[in-house]
């Protein structure tokens, strides 16, 4: 009998046991699907669902990609071939000449298209640098600007495109800057530039760092844990930036949102 119970009490604890590394198992199953669904639902695109719930009119929409593109010799030949190797890797036809313009020591080589729909820039920067030694070295820089008129979810497929076109060239420190402006006729009320400002901030989940909420001069920054890049500003992390303000030559007030920030400051 004793045996028996021994044996029973080891089935219990067995079964315990499996029943524990059962719920844990399940428990840590909901835990990472949960992270997926959150990964694979964070709102990329949600920067401009933001702008156009406000519904402004959306006049344009701006990338930049950024990077360090390191040290050393390039010969001018070799920049040309990186500008066209970008633009072919992003798949934009480029009969346009690549442009040389150099300045003392500094040099910068660059392509530029426009038509009607867009705006495309894809440029090398060299530029001398002194070390710590005091030894001049030459930094290379890549640059590509793009700005979309019409089909404007594309550039987020574009922002994806260059980023991995800089990491198969081994570019460092790659950085985007993104950019939406849109126009409303007529000049906007003090109440009417808030509400649209809250509703991007409340949109992208984000929350105000510092607010400049004046009719000549109207700046709002926020920060989102929805937006991956971000800068740091007077001790606060910043990557939703909105201004506003009105052209009285047009009759039209402008809005422009931009993350990490609005190119040039504002």
């Amino acid at each position: 009998m004793k045996k028996q119970n021994n044996t029973f009490k080891e089935f219990i604890v067995g079964k315990k046991a499996k029943l524990t590394i059962y719920i844990l198992g399940v428990l840590w199953i909901s835990v990472i699907m949960q992270l997926a669904v959150n990964a694979f639902l964070r709102p990329e695109h949600n920067i401009l669902d933001a702008f156009i719930n406000t519904n402004p009119e959306v006049s344009s929409f701006e990338l930049e990609v950024a990077a360090d593109y390191g040290k050393g010799y390039l010969s001018e030949a070799d920049k040309k071939e990186l500008v066209l190797y970008i633009a072919r890797a992003i798949g934009l036809q480029v009969d346009e000449e690549v442009i040389i313009n150099r300045k003392n020591n500094d040099c910068e080589v660059y392509v530029e298209k426009k038509n009607k729909n867009a705006q495309s820039l894809i440029k090398v920067v060299s530029v001398d640098v002194e070390n710590d030694s005091d030894i001049t070295d030459i930094n290379h820089y890549l640059l590509v600007r793009l700005t979309i008129y019409k089909d404007m979810n594309s550039l987020l497929s574009y922002r994806d495109l260059i980023k991995d076109t800089f990491k198969k060239l081994k570019a460092d420190n790659i950085q985007t800057n993104m950019q939406i402006s849109g126009n409303c006729q007529g000049k906007l009320t003090l109440d009417e530039m808030n509400g649209i400002a809250d509703s991007m901030v409340s949109d992208l989940q984000g929350k105000i760092a510092y607010a400049n909420r004046q009719d000549d001069l109207y700046t709002i920054y926020a920060y989102s844990g929805l937006l991956d890049e971000y800068v740091n500003s007077v001790g606060n992390k910043i990557n939703i930036h909105i201004a506003i303000d009105y052209d009285e030559g047009t009759d039209t007030t402008r809005i422009l949102l931009g993350t990490p920030v609005i190119n040039g400051g504002y």
